[in-house]
């Protein structure tokens, strides 16, 4: 995902409260071109097509960070008929409630067209809540939202979205609308979320195409879908919060995913404030570095991912249980995340040593910060945390970093590649390091991401191997292209077994990474709450004890 750049101040709020609208506005477009002509190798007068190749890659994420659509392209109806052919069509004799289901899990098109089998369907699609997943209107009808859209292509599926709306009363399951360069159809879009106003839709995802690059406002219509169980937004600016009236709210809203989204630290207040049953939060690819001051008895997942972030205070979260981050740092600006009250808060990462700051309370974790257990987060079982081996204020960072997470069980250790290596630590340091043994003797397993076999991270395994007792599998993850074959990974990964330890059961698996890094991180996968561990690479306790998987 590309790093964006901001050379602007964005500490403080641009449209706080009584500035004139026109004035907001402006402020608004300088920010925008400032933030396009920041953008990372691309420079004042590149290439267009190389700007819409980049707004192509980011749309790449946000797809990837949608969940999968309730309805499918190769569903298929099948009219069962007698044997001789020339029978009764059974199919039509079904009672109507088992039809609309029959028809509700049909692409949209061909719900649309049981309407013309007979007499006796034309109601049926009419009375089914309706599914309308507008891939399915474009010429190949699958479910892949297409990277690059032609303008015809765009205008036809706008023009058929249009048609579908006024011509279903409702109601509305779920709509995902992602092929539509929708500031090129204002007047439809209006049109549209106020069908779906009347037509009390459930789940709604609106994702825009912004080319050429700019960022409409949503109407804030919006704001007037009481029904909404989850919704999605892209690549839009989000409408201002301080007009709208006090019974403006989200009532039934369980889920909302902001992606690439433009929107204030008090528009974010107010969304939370106004969603008492909000459980799942997910930030993709926002434009500006987020400032997010987090309130609230509902949420229990919260994932910031291809961000900036400027800070995050979870100020008072009770059901706060994961709290996902994956974030670049904005120039100026260190990421800073403040844990005040998550009493319930089990997995936590990706915390990056070195360029994030963890503040528990009133206490901020740095190099001499004293064990207390007062500065601590008990309820953490699962840990991912980033570490420059090679950088040593990052490694005597992270037996501090922690223990103050007393009772992990699953940790997981992403050795980062670095250019500033400055200095080894051998064994004996992590030996003398007497704050991270109490943590050790907690975990069940280890993952050890990106290993390339350097003295560092030999040392820091040896001694987890020597003083983990409950260990009882380390799987480690070398660097794609790091090793000159497996078997060489493998016998690296072995010698470390070679002396003593504190667990004789405990097994190695050992496998290569991705090309690139690993697949695209899924928020589905995050705030799926059944997943113990989102950040596992696979199964491991489907291993056989005592095995070594090489």
């Amino acid at each position: 995902m590309a790093n964006f750049a901001a050379p602007f101040p964005l500490h403080s709020d641009p449209r706080r409260r009584g500035v004139d609208p026109h004035e907001r506005e402006a402020l608004f477009g300088r920010e925008l071109t400032y933030f396009f002509h920041a953008l990372p190798d691309l420079p004042v007068g590149v290439d267009p097509h190389e700007r819409e190749a980049l707004f192509g890659r980011e749309l790449t994420y946000i797809y990837h960070a949608l969940p999968d659509p309730p309805v499918y392209a190769d569903g298929d109806l099948c009219v069962l008929l007698d044997d001789d052919g020339g029978g009764v069509d059974r199919l039509s004799l079904l009672p109507d409630k088992l039809l609309g289901d029959i028809v509700s899990r049909l692409p949209i098109k061909d719900a649309a067209r049981t309407a013309v089998l007979s007499r006796r369907w034309r109601p049926i699609w009419r009375a089914t809540p309706l599914v309308l997943v507008d891939t399915h209107l474009l010429p190949a009808g699958d479910d892949v939202i297409p990277e690059h859209l032609d303008r015809a292509s765009s205008s036809a599926v706008a023009d058929a979205v249009s048609c579908i709306l006024a011509a279903h009363p409702g109601p509305f399951s779920c709509v995902r609308l992602t092929c539509c360069y929708m500031d090129e159809h204002r007047a439809q879009v209006v049109r549209w979320l106020k069908h779906l106003v009347k037509g009390s839709v459930k789940d709604l995802f609106l994702i825009n195409r912004p080319w050429p690059l700019e960022v409409a406002p949503i109407p804030s219509t919006l704001f007037s879908m009481t029904e909404l169980t989850c919704l999605y937004l892209g690549f839009w600016r989000f409408p201002d919060t301080t007009g709208l009236l006090r019974g403006a709210a989200f009532p039934r809203l369980r889920k909302l995913g902001l992606c690439s989204v433009y929107i204030h630290k008090q528009d974010i207040e107010f969304v939370l404030s106004r969603s008492p049953v909000l459980e799942i939060l997910c930030f993709e690819g926002l434009l500006f570095p987020l400032h997010l001051h987090l309130v609230s008895n509902s949420l229990r997942c919260l994932q910031v991912h291809g961000c900036k972030l400027a800070n995050i205070t979870v100020a008072d979260a009770p059901r706060l249980e994961r709290l996902f981050l994956h974030t670049y740092e904005s120039k100026g600006l260190k990421n800073r995340i403040k844990i005040a009250h998550a009493p319930a808060l089990r997995l936590f990462g990706n915390f990056e040593l070195g360029k994030d700051k963890l503040q528990i309370v009133n206490t901020i974790i740095k190099a001499r910060t004293w064990a207390n257990p007062s500065v601590t987060i008990p309820a953490v079982k699962t840990l991912d945390v980033d570490v420059r081996f090679g950088v040593r204020n990052d490694t005597k960072m992270l037996p501090i970093f922690l223990r103050c997470f007393p009772n992990v069980e699953r940790l997981h250790i992403h050795s980062n590649n670095t250019t500033e290596s400055n200095g080894r630590l051998n064994i004996k340091f992590w030996q003398e390091s007497g704050a991270i043994k109490p943590v050790l003797s907690r975990i069940n397993l280890m993952v050890f991401h990106d290993f390339r076999g350097e003295q560092n991270e030999i040392a820091f395994l040896k001694f987890v191997i020597e003083k983990a007792p409950m260990l009882r599998t380390l799987m480690i993850v070398y660097a794609h292209g790091c090793f000159g074959s497996r078997h060489d990974a493998s016998s690296k990964a072995k010698a470390l077994f070679a002396g003593k330890r504190a667990n004789d059961r405990c097994f190695l698996a050992v496998c290569e990474s991705e090309r690139g890094g690993g697949a695209l991180w899924n928020l589905q996968n995050g705030s799926d709450f059944s997943c113990p561990d989102p950040f596992g690479v696979l199964q491991c306790s489907s291993f056989g004890v005592g095995h070594w998987f090489v």
